[in-house]
């Protein structure tokens, strides 16, 4: 039996995720881009973000690797401020990098850059669950960038939060194993606005919904990457689903 859950838009790859008795995990929830191609979060859901950790509405972190666009150390150190119970599930640079500055807050745990399977994360917020497993990072030049996959289930859901894992066939072939069906995937745009990409998630899974997020500040899009992926999803005629493209950061969405 399924049941209605609720995503948040935080800014850039950043999604709560709220789920029965308003039991909420963040993924990638403050990030600060210094090369300013992306969306930080901005200042009024930073401040939302930290609120719903003090009052521990939001108990749950997980940061798929250490790039700014996805994790910004000084407001993750502000969280623990805040709730120094506040759980945080991270590669072991992330970890490292908030041991580096605060030894004693928070409970933290990283996966190993060599774990090769999936790892159970062992929430405690009722009906959720959560795995993850190592997956490359796009692009050859972050090629020794340990990236996180997320595959959570909540409200009779499945839902697949790749952060930046590159979209080759064993990404989707290894989801496959965990679920064939995923009900929503949360990832960035050119997952499905690349047609080879496409082609292998048709390969392995059947997709129901997709929130395309992590997309470039229109100033900056100065080779037209939203509009060609837009336009690649219009086209094809390979079954997918047409995303959802978030828009401005703060928008809900029922998923």
């Amino acid at each position: 039996m399924t049941e209605e859950l609720m995503a948040r838009h935080t800014g850039n790859a950043g999604i709560v995720i709220y789920g029965k008795g308003q039991a909420a995990i963040g993924i990638d929830v403050f990030c600060r881009d210094r090369k300013g191609l992306y969306e930080d979060t901005p200042k009024e859901e930073r401040r939302l973000l930290l609120t719903a950790i003090e009052s521990r509405e939001l108990k749950t972190l997980v940061f798929t690797h250490e790039h700014g666009d996805h994790f910004c150390l000084e407001d993750v150190l502000e969280a623990l401020r805040r709730n120094p119970e506040l759980r945080i599930i991270s590669t072991g640079e992330v970890i490292r990098r908030i041991r580096e500055q605060e030894e004693s807050l928070g409970v933290l745990t990283a996966v190993s850059p060599e774990e090769t399977g999936f790892v159970e994360a062992g929430l405690s917020e009722p009906g959720m669950k959560l795995k993850l497993f190592n997956s490359p990072h796009m692009g050859e030049q972050f090629a020794d960038v340990q990236n996180l996959v997320c595959l959570l289930e909540a409200g009779g859901k499945r839902l697949l939060l790749p952060g930046d894992a590159r979209p080759d066939g064993e990404l989707f072939s290894r989801t496959a194993l965990w679920s064939p069906v995923i009900d929503w995937m949360i990832a960035p745009f050119p997952l499905l606005g690349l047609p080879s990409s496409r082609k292998k998630i048709a390969a392995s899974l059947t997709l129901r919904h997709v929130l395309a997020v992590h997309l470039p500040r229109p100033e900056k899009d100065a080779h037209g990457w939203r509009e060609s992926a837009v336009k690649v999803c219009e086209r094809a005629k390979d079954g997918l689903p047409m995303p959802i493209f978030a828009g401005q950061p703060g928008k809900t969405y029922v998923i």
